[in-house]
């Protein structure tokens, strides 16, 4: 014990000695012209290591680069000063100065750090000067390669503004964005050019059109309830090179029908503001008490036991039919926001959309996070008194590991407010399938409030194969003559293989209390083009 003791106090009169002689920034002079804002950008590099200014000198040179000024470097060096008693005092920042009065001040000592008298120590002064060169706007971005969409289009997809001031940061940005909307492969880094007759940068890209409109169809198939379910997607993107983007889904399974659409006119009347127009089909039937228990409000699972015990049920169907118009616009590089208002046979709504998305490309992103939040606030129909919000979000992050592996992190949560309102089945949240839980045939459960976390480990290769293996714990609310929340985990693997412009997918999902051999599996096919 003694021998462990001296030696960590010998490692603790070593460090002490060496931290001793270590070089630090004792003060900071300035050459030439600059602001009281890069002093204050470069203040911290005071008391720190003498290499440790580089940092803060990247940090305010990116500033001013994104400021128009793309020529702007700054320069520094640590200066070894002798200073004693009887030099002149020198303070953390200085004035503008020359390389003569920089000498002269370099001498000084910071205040109250004065040595004694007749002793002469050595300060670290470090010089800097800062050059911001010209400033210069953006020109409208132009595309060297065929993108197969219109150069207007084009620029305003870009996100880069005419006129305003050149950002490098902004210039990156509209490099993911154009690569994450699918529209686009990028075949080669973007250049700048100089306007030889004003102070403008030429944006050129090297975006080459995809083949990314697609058609797919889904198939899955429950051996639990030996349920076979079909799901087909079409969706067309950048139609005839305008933005303007078509989508339809159609879904049809052993008690139930789903149909729906999408339409988006970019850029009406010339402003940012996009029109959208959709709506959705949906017809689902019931086994139900002949009473009509509840309204029709019970999940199948309660409405199957209580069928059990009373024996009298009658089939049921409900149909809905809903037509939505709204606007849409994209704020800055990653940000949309989106009002709308909907109708139905015996309701009307609105609501509030927004989103996030900063993933690295659209077919199977690395890195990367989208976020989507919506609240919709429902009228009373005729048959009702009450108004409900229903509100929902939904997170999903790819962070790369090592190699080819990548971490999937998703979470999403819904509600309806108050919890006392009267609802129909179908205002509920319709839960199952790919897109919340897996383990679920698609929409079989409804819920009015619900929560689901993910976690998954994926294997990728480029842009040809991913492996995953997703682990999913969850919870929902039961419905009346049930009640409290109910516990759900979903888990199993999936498999995407590109060829050209084909693709296939597998996956095969396992619900809690499910044997290893009655899970979901799911065929899909898609082709781009």
């Amino acid at each position: 014990m003694r021998q462990l003791m001296v030696c960590i106090l010998l490692l603790a009169a070593f460090a002490f000695a060496k931290g001793e002689g270590a070089c630090t920034v004792d003060s900071i002079a300035w050459k030439g012209e600059h602001t009281a804002f890069d002093e204050t950008q470069m203040k911290g590099a005071l008391g720190q290591p003498c290499d440790a200014w580089k940092a803060a000198a990247a940090k305010l040179t990116r500033y001013y680069e994104d400021q128009g000024f793309i020529a702007a470097h700054v320069r520094g060096e640590v200066r070894h000063v002798a200073a004693g008693a009887g030099s002149e005092e020198v303070s953390g920042l200085g004035t503008p100065a020359d390389s003569g009065v920089v000498a002269g001040v370099a001498a000084g000592v910071v205040a109250g750090s004065e040595p004694p008298a007749g002793e002469l120590r050595e300060r670290n002064v470090l010089e800097i000067e800062i050059q911001r060169g010209a400033g210069y706007v953006w020109a409208p971005p132009e595309n060297l390669d065929s993108s197969g969409t219109k150069r207007e289009v084009f620029a305003k997809l870009s996100g880069i503004e005419a006129g305003e001031a050149v950002s490098l940061t902004d210039l990156e940005r509209s490099e993911r964005r154009l690569s994450r909307i699918g529209y686009y492969n990028r075949t080669a880094p973007t250049r700048l050019f100089r306007d030889p007759a004003r102070n403008r940068i030429v944006p050129v890209f090297s975006m080459r059109k995809a083949n990314v409109s697609e058609a797919e169809g889904v198939l899955t198939y429950s051996s639990e309830d030996n349920v076979w379910e079909g799901k087909l997607d079409v969706n067309l993107y950048n139609i005839a090179g305008t933005a303007r983007d078509l989508q339809l889904e159609g879904f049809t399974g052993e008690n139930t029908r789903h149909l729906s659409g999408s339409y988006k006119e970019p850029w009406i009347l010339g402003t940012a503001w996009n029109v959208v127009v959709r709506g959705n089909f949906d017809e689902e039937t019931l086994d139900a008490p002949a009473d009509g228990m509840n309204g029709g409000t019970a999940d199948a699972g309660d409405i199957a036991d209580v069928a059990d015990t009373s024996g009298a049920t009658q089939e049921t169907v409900e149909r809905v039919i809903v037509g939505e118009a709204g606007i849409t616009r994209d704020i800055g590089f990653d940000f949309s926001i989106g009002v709308f208002f909907g109708i139905s046979e015996d309701d009307k709504h609105s609501s509030f959309e927004m989103s996030y998305v900063s993933l690295d490309r659209f077919v199977l992103p690395r890195s990367g996070w989208r976020m989507d939040a919506s609240a919709t606030w429902k009228m009373a129909r005729p048959d009702s008194l009450d108004n409900y919000l229903s509100a929902k979000a939904n997170v999903m992050a790819y962070y790369p590991l090592y190699g080819n592996f990548i971490a999937r992190f998703a979470g999403m949560a819904g509600g309806i407010f108050p919890s006392g309102a009267t609802l129909r089945r179908t205002d509920l949240f319709a839960l199952g399938g790919s897109g919340d839980f897996k383990g679920m045939q698609y929409r079989m459960l409804r819920s009015r409030a619900y929560g689901l976390s993910e976690l998954a480990l994926l294997w990728q290769d480029g842009y040809d194969l991913s492996i995953e293996a997703f682990y999913q714990p969850g919870l929902y609310r039961r419905l009346a003559p049930g009640h409290g929340w109910a516990r759900e985990q979903g888990y199993g693997i999936g498999f995407t293989q590109y060829r050209n412009n084909w693709s296939v997918s597998l996956y095969y999902a396992l619900r809690n209390g499910c044997d290893y051999l009655d899970g979901i599996i799911g065929f899909g096919v898609k082709t781009l083009f």
